[in-house]
């Protein structure tokens, strides 16, 4: 197997997303051009079209050091080059997290961020906005000798001071510890990378169409720059967790993959938490790279796939994973057969089971991300204006039975029609007054869900937290401190998911007056869904358990326990509270427009009776002659309701294909890894 497995997969997948934004565009089209939706639901489509254009898939490579990480990403991706692009051999090469994407809007080149940013203390996100903090290096896209010397600066290192590399937050090796941290040698004096980041501008197929590559260093550069871990690793579509096939799963592999990937035990979850599991733990694959060092031409190829097995096997009870996600290859011999297009070789390396298996991984998960997004953002429009149409359709229907059952002459039929008619529409209109009065205590109660959520209200918790962190004078006080953190940040939450409920239960009780007094449609107050924060508080809370397992308490440990809290735990609160307070300001700004929708076309409605009786009553105009206008405007109505029946089913059904092709899939991974088995038992 080739790269042209994830190419197709890919290609595919940009085709599918480009088919749903234009769906989605003339469903946006026609309700306006019919006057069905507001504005708000048109800055709702705006916001989908806005995600679908800005759109990527993205894949992490993690491993602990001298694990062929680099070597890896330089074989699945960039193996058409003449030569290894990114920097790749002994010991540590990647010392600094890295992406590799493609932005038509600035030129091929490396930025790189200076470790001395560490100092700043805005998150990554805004520094990435800083043009002026990066160094920027060009390089020419058709000569590959400037494009590796480009690549090669980023394994750059400086010696600092001790007290330096302290200041930058470094966790330092002293010959009187055992934790992990960067070794101090005799002159005090301290290696550290001398960039913090690396981002990679590359004109490349599968960059191009949206894909991402996140390289990120092994575990000790990981736990300083906890950011990036948090945030890039968790947004990952697909993760690559890379071992070695003659250690296996080490201390520090599993260390790494417990803090920072993820693993997941299901011991003592519910059915739903365990699937919840099982999903997040499908977009995890492991290569167990360097199999080739079992080639040694005395071992019998029964031998080797024995050992290969039976690491496996032992891999797959370390970290909790299916024996199906984990791949035993070797990335050098990958990368050697695919420059020198050797077919044989290529397929003893197993690097096209992997290829395969990364492109029915990332693929599917995005695709149900995207399915998820654009079925939640726009299924109530979609009930709503469905809704409105018929019932267009519906009130064309009743207007023309009252006008079918008098003639011109009836004038008292005519005269009770329009005062019915006429009352009505008085009703509704005493009605929204009261509404509106109604309307004031609602904003009441949607600012009090904002002011549980914002932004300020963590960051004092924050700042006292860290403060109370400071003078705690032993390891005891400090873990409660660390567990009163959590638990008010679950408070937040909570309290959030109860006011939403209240809210919700007002809107329910307006809406129902509405439904009972005037026969607008019946429809769902759609509920605030935070549950999932609470999960990624528990899992945060789980991830930096390690935070208060601490015994003892110097002024160093309470330092470092405080910068790694800072740095890791207060970061992805932030992102956590943030997106849920984006949830929140959206369902706020969307719950009662499906109503106020209803209830503006319901007058309009009324009002074009009131408007068509009053003319015949007048005597200027003729019931067969408003009849003859309405049958028009009903033939125009129907067509309407089947051109929308159209797109919204076009669009449901991209979106249902999607859905079926991810379950489809499931299983080719599996397959793959059987294709490995019987191709290397023929050697």
């Amino acid at each position: 197997m080739t790269t042209t497995i994830l190419d197709t997969e890919i290609e595919q997948y940009s085709g599918w997303r480009t088919r749903v934004s234009e769906a989605v565009q003339d469903l946006s089209r026609f309700l306006k051009a019919n006057n069905v939706t507001d504005l708000r639901t048109h800055h709702q489509f705006e916001t989908v079209l806005g995600s679908l254009i800005d759109d990527n898939l993205s894949i992490a490579f993690v491993a602990e050091f001298s694990r062929g990480k680099s070597e890896m990403i330089n074989t699945l991706f960039f193996g058409n080059y003449p030569r290894r692009i990114l920097p790749s051999g002994t010991g540590r090469t990647t010392m600094c997290p890295t992406e590799l994407l493609y932005d038509p809007n600035r030129p091929s080149s490396i930025r790189l961020l200076p470790i001395e940013s560490r100092q700043d203390e805005r998150p990554l996100f805004e520094l990435k906005k800083d043009d002026a903090l990066w160094q920027e290096i060009e390089f020419d896209v058709d000569d590959v000798d400037s494009i590796v010397d480009a690549f090669s600066s980023m394994t750059n290192n400086k010696l600092v001071s001790k007290t330096y590399a302290t200041k930058l937050k470094f966790d330092l090796l002293e010959s009187d510890e055992s934790e992990l941290g960067l070794p101090v040698n005799e002159y005090d004096e301290v290696e550290i990378p001398s960039w913090r980041h690396a981002i990679i501008n590359l004109p490349h197929p599968l960059l191009e169409q949206g894909l991402v590559i996140l390289d990120t260093p092994g575990l000790n550069a990981i736990g300083a720059e906890p950011e990036l871990t948090i945030n890039q690793l968790s947004t990952a579509h697909t993760i690559i967790f890379i071992l070695s096939q003659d250690t296996g799963v080490t201390s520090t592999d599993l260390e790494l993959w417990e803090q920072h990937i993820g693993g997941e035990t299901h011991k003592g979850k519910s059915k739903k938490k365990k699937a919840e599991a099982a999903q997040r733990n499908q977009r995890k694959l492991v290569a167990l790279n360097k199999i080739d060092s079992l080639w040694d031409g005395i071992r019998s190829e029964q031998d080797i796939e024995d050992e290969i097995a039976a690491q496996v096997s032992s891999t797959a009870k370390a970290l909790n994973l299916d024996k199906e996600n984990i791949f035993p290859v070797s990335a050098q011999k990958g990368l050697l057969a695919k420059l020198n297009n050797d077919t044989e070789l290529l397929e003893r390396s197993n690097i096209g089971a992997l290829e395969h298996a990364i492109a029915e991984k990332l693929v599917p998960e995005k695709r149900r991300i995207v399915v998820e997004k654009v079925s939640n953002s726009l299924a109530s429009i979609l009930e709503s204006s469905d809704s409105i149409l018929t019932k267009r359709l519906r009130d064309a229907d009743e207007h023309i039975d009252e006008l079918q059952q008098v003639s011109s002459k009836n004038t008292d039929v005519i005269s009770h029609i329009m005062l019915k008619v006429q009352a009505e529409k008085s009703a509704l209109e005493v009605d929204m007054q009261r509404y509106q009065a109604l309307r004031s205590v609602y904003a009441k109660e949607t600012s009090k869900l904002t002011r549980i959520l914002a932004p300020e209200r963590l960051e004092k918790l924050i700042a006292v937290t860290k403060h109370n962190m400071a003078k705690c004078a032993s390891s005891i006080t400090l873990q409660k401190t660390i567990s009163k953190y959590f638990e008010r940040l679950n408070y937040y939450v909570n309290s959030a998911i109860e006011q939403s409920n209240e809210i919700a239960v007002l809107c329910e009780n307006i809406t129902r007056d509405f439904e009972q007094e005037h026969g607008i449609a019946n429809f769902k107050v759609r509920r605030l869904r935070l549950e999932r924060y609470q999960q990624d508080i528990s899992r945060l809370e789980s991830k930096h358990s390690n935070l208060k397992e601490t015994r003892t308490l110097f002024f160093k440990e309470q330092m470092s326990i405080t910068n790694k809290f800072y740095e890791s735990v207060c970061t992805a609160s932030r992102k956590i509270i943030r997106r849920a307070q984006r949830d929140a300001n959206n369902w706020n700004n969307n719950l009662m427009v499906p109503m106020e929708t209803h209830v503006r076309e319901h007058h309009t409605q009324l009002r074009r009776r009131l408007e068509s009786v009053k003319r015949i009553h007048k005597a200027s105009d003729t019931v067969e002659t408003r009849l003859s206008e309405l049958n028009i405007q009903h033939a125009m109505l129907v067509e309407k309701n089947d051109e929308f029946a159209a797109l919204k089913e076009h669009l449901l059904e991209l979106l249902t294909v999607a859905e079926e092709h991810s379950e489809d899939t499931t299983d080719d991974s599996k397959n793959a890894e059987i294709l490995y088995w019987e191709h290397n038992s023929q050697f």
